[in-house]
């Protein structure tokens, strides 16, 4: 964890931004907990113990995302952050929790590989190059289910 921490540092460095004790907790946090989804407010709130402002959390947010270390999924106009470097998911479908709000991964590669064949069969169709899939499965979470 260290080196991935260290790693992400560097390339901050080299893209000429400051490795402030914000920016660093923000970077654990991701690192720590690489397969949550956090919204900014969420972000604030595990942080800020660490006298780091929501503002920070924001730019910190923005920096990370230009520099290819945290990727953005909007769900319901609600933006989520999830690590992306050192990821070992590609592309994967979301399952949000209409009670609790708490986003998580479904990986099935059998799921993948149909929607990387229906990805094709639009771009043939409808003469168009699609970069992304968005998907998100909604239900209620085993602990809202309690």
């Amino acid at each position: 964890m260290n080196y991935e921490i260290r790693r992400i540092e560097n390339i901050l460095k080299q893209k000429n931004y400051k490795i402030t004790n914000g920016r660093k907790e923000i970077i654990k946090l991701f690192v720590k907990n690489r397969n949550n989804h956090y919204k900014p407010e969420k972000i604030y709130d595990l942080v800020k113990s660490y006298n780091i402002s929501f503002p920070t959390v924001y730019r910190t947010i923005e920096i990370l995302k230009k520099s290819g270390i945290i990727k953005e999924t909007i769900i319901d106009r609600d933006r989520y952050y999830e690590l992306q470097m050192f990821s070992k998911k590609s592309l994967h479908l979301h399952l949000k929790c209409m009670e609790c709000g708490m986003v998580s991964d479904y990986i099935d590669t059998k799921s993948i590989l149909y929607l990387l064949d229906q990805k094709d069969k639009i771009e043939k169709q409808h003469e168009m190059v699609l970069n992304n899939i968005y998907t998100t499965f909604y239900g209620i979470c085993r602990d809202c289910r309690r």
